[in-house]
Formats: C-alpha cells, structure tokens, sequence
C-alpha cells in the first residue's frame, strides 16, 4: 500500500510563504541557498515541481527538510513519492515504462543495476556533473554501467547493520562477554530469556528486515571457501548445494522455533524498533549503531543511557567476519523526465557540504554519505572502537554485493524466511526457491553462464 507523509502535504502549502519570505529577506538563508536561487533563476527552473520516487525507508526526514529548504531557495517544488518495500520495485518499473515517469527515482545500487534492471535504458547519464569530483570511488562503481555514472548513493556505507546489545539487560543474565560462536550465543539467549527478557527483536512484518540476519552474517562464505562467490555467479555450483549456507538458515530458524524471537516476529514492524529496546522488553536487535541514540531518545526509555549499549557481530555459523556494504539505496534521474534540469539542481543541492553535513547531524542512521568535502562524521566512541577491531583481512563484502540475481529478490527471500521461521518451510526450501529466482533473473538478463 502506498505511503506518503503527512508532513509532505504541509511543506506544499508553506512553499508560496517561504517563497516570499526568500525574496524579501534574503540575508535569513544560507549562502549555499542563495547560490542555488540564482542557479535556478538563471536556467528559469522556479516554479516546477519534481517527483522522487522511493521504498519508504530510504529517505530520511532530514532529507525531506532539505527538500524543504530547496524549495524555499528555488521555487522548484519536492514531491516525495514513497511506498512499501513489498511493492515498490514493481511499481517503480511500471511507472518507469509508462509515460509519466518520476523524475527521480531510487533503487539498490550494484550489480543488479546492469543485470537486471538496466538502467542505462532508463536513467540519465550523470557522469559529467560537478558533485561527481568529491563523489566515493567505490560508490560511482556501483552506481555506474560501462563507466558512465547513472546514479547518486546517498546511503551510509561506512557502517552497516550489526547486533546491538542492552548491556545491561545482558548482565542481569550473568553474561560477561558478548559470543562468538552460535553454541554460546544460543546459550546467552537462554540466560536473557531465563530472566524475562526476550533476546531478539525481528521485525519481519516489514519484508526486508529478516534477510540482514542470512544476507550480512555470509560475509564468512568465501573466506572460507575461497572461490566459491564466483563458482556462483559462474553457475557452477548453487545455493542448494553449499552446506554452510543451509547450516546458516538452520540456525535462523532455530533462533526463532526456540523463542528467542518472541511471539510476535511475523507482525512486529522496524518502526517499532527503537521503543521496545528502549523499554527493556527485548535486549538486541541488528541495526545500524546510530540508532543507539534514537533509542535512548525514545519517550519508551526506562533509563538506559548511551553507555548501556554495545555492538557485536552475530554469530551465525560462528561468524567473526565483519559485514562490509558499501552499496545502497540510491538516486536516479528518468530519462523520459520533463524536468531533468531541476532534478538534476536538487542531486546538486542535497551534495553539498551543507546539506550532507545537515542529513549526518540529523539523521540518526547516518553517520556519513560517501562524499569528500571535508564534513565531520558523527561516528561515536563505540562504533569507531567496534570497526577499529576488524582489519582487511577480518572483514569481508555482504552476499548481495558480491552475488549476481541475490538483491533483487530480497523481498521474496524475506516472505521466505518468515515462513521457514514459523515452521512452514525448510532451509532447504528456500535455497532451492533462491536458485529458482537466479535462474529466472540470469535467463531474462540473458547471462551466458544460464544458457
């Protein structure tokens, strides 16, 4: 079901009286603000409105504001047009084939951007624009097919979803150290379970969320067993035939048939994350470290403070392998737009040292955006401490980055999980469906290694 917020619907009223505001008192905005006035003043972009079309979770409120600000500065108006994961990609596309388009659009940056959803058929080349001087090597990579630049990742890459852990509530359990195998960590969920605390918190309803706990704990596969991400992708082996990978859903499984899930996890949604850790009422659950704050901040607090959370991998097949993920949620300009100029002023716009240090300053999921211009990160004592544990040699790239046809059906991995979480599936089901949709997405793409 479509979601649009509400606060979208009160920006549009205020523009006309922002607008005025601007021309009669310039000096109360910014330099960076002015600037982008005269820009698209000179190139007579005032008055149009632009689309940006999104899965509801990858764009932040401070974001939003910043549309907000743009469209002061501008008079270019910033429609943001969000949806439910489940939906979204089949919506985008449909909407992307029709002949209203948005005028930008978002999608998973990678390697499904050429295989799959080919998006040099349907997005602008950007190459050539002034942000790309201070944009991420390894970003431009994966938003880029054939060297040309078709998008722009404004997602944090520098930190990714890891367990983060009630310190306290772990003590309380007579817990001393975090794991580091799955058999001591099954055993600290007892001990928190034993004293009324539920140990995980896994919003599944969502449809995403329960494929971070396979997705980005197999970071260990291919140092292990080196060479077999590409045996993958050569299709010379499946996802059916690797025992780690069915020993890895095992275990998921296991975690929520014991319990330590809570009752709940088909209908619990992310939303919902932050107040019932804040409450005592579960102990961890895996998610960016920024959200330690908004935890803490939460009205549910029952006086935990910063200091009362840490991060720990989870150790899925004894995982101590550091999920790296410099992919993400990324923004893309129709080629069939009729306002390319100004979608093209608001990537500029929101590129900014300003804008990025205002969304890394405001957005508690943020800590940094893979731009180079000097901005100050917001990482804290205890992130820098936990990644400053990990070396090359201990951290390893997240499945979706390294495996071709895997991001694009993460949805349907999700619907599968939750059913193998409730006993209506195997393990082994699901690596089966997971080669099924592989097979399906190479033979479309035409990939000669399904031929």
């Amino acid at each position: 079901m479509k979601k649009r917020k509400m606060t979208n619907i009160l920006k549009l009223l205020c523009i006309p009286f922002c607008i005025i505001l601007l021309t009669g008192c310039g000096s109360d905005f910014s330099e960076n603000d002015l600037a982008f006035r005269d820009m698209a003043r000179a190139s007579k972009l005032s008055g149009s409105t632009i689309t940006l079309m999104a899965s509801a979770d990858w764009v932040t409120d401070a974001e939003m504001q910043l549309g907000t600000n743009f469209e002061a500065a501008t008079g270019i108006q910033v429609v943001y047009d969000l949806y439910q994961d489940d939906v979204y990609l089949n919506t985008l596309f449909a909407k992307l084939d029709s002949d209203n388009p948005p005028d930008i659009f978002m999608t998973q940056s990678g390697l499904a951007i050429k295989n799959t959803y080919q998006l040099d058929k349907y997005a602008v080349d950007l190459s050539n624009e002034p942000w790309i001087a201070v944009y991420d090597t390894f970003s431009a990579a994966e938003t880029s097919i054939d060297g040309c630049n078709y998008g722009m990742s404004y997602f944090d890459n520098t930190t990714d979803y890891y367990m983060v852990y009630n310190k306290k509530l772990l003590s309380r359990a007579g817990v001393t150290e975090v794991p580091a195998t799955y058999e001591a960590f099954i055993a600290m969920c007892q001990d928190v379970a034993d004293t009324g605390v539920i140990p995980i918190y896994e919003p599944m309803a969502d449809g995403w969320h329960q494929t971070m706990l396979f997705a980005e704990t197999g970071q260990f596969l291919d140092k292990r067993e080196p060479g077999i991400i590409e045996k993958l992708n050569n299709n010379t082996i499946t996802f059916a035939e690797i025992d780690a990978l069915r020993l890895a859903l095992e275990q998921i499984q296991n975690l929520a048939l014991s319990g330590y899930m809570g009752k709940n996890f088909a209908t619990d949604t992310y939303d919902n994350t932050e107040g019932y850790l804040a409450n005592g009422e579960y102990a961890m659950c895996m998610l960016r470290p920024g959200m330690i704050y908004s935890i803490v901040s939460s009205e549910m607090n029952k006086g935990f403070t910063k200091e009362d959370f840490g991060i720990m991998l989870l150790p899925i097949c004894d995982n101590q392998i550091l999920n790296v993920h410099p992919t993400g949620p990324s923004k893309y300009i129709s080629d069939k737009s009729q306002n390319i100029a100004a979608a093209k002023l608001y990537l500029q716009y929101i590129a900014t040292k300003d804008s990025i240090q205002y969304v890394i300053d405001n957005a508690n999921s943020v800590n940094n955006l893979p731009f180079d211009l000097g901005q100050a990160t917001g990482h804290d004592e205890v992130t820098r401490e936990f990644l400053d544990r990990f070396g090359d040699e201990e951290s390893g790239l997240v499945l979706q980055d390294e495996i071709t046809y895997f991001n694009e059906q993460w949805g349907e991995i999700s619907g599968d999980i939750l059913n193998m979480c409730q006993g209506t599936m195997s393990p082994e089901d699901v690596l089966k469906r997971i080669d099924e949709r592989r097979a399906s997405l190479a033979q479309a793409a035409k990939d000669a290694a399904w031929e």
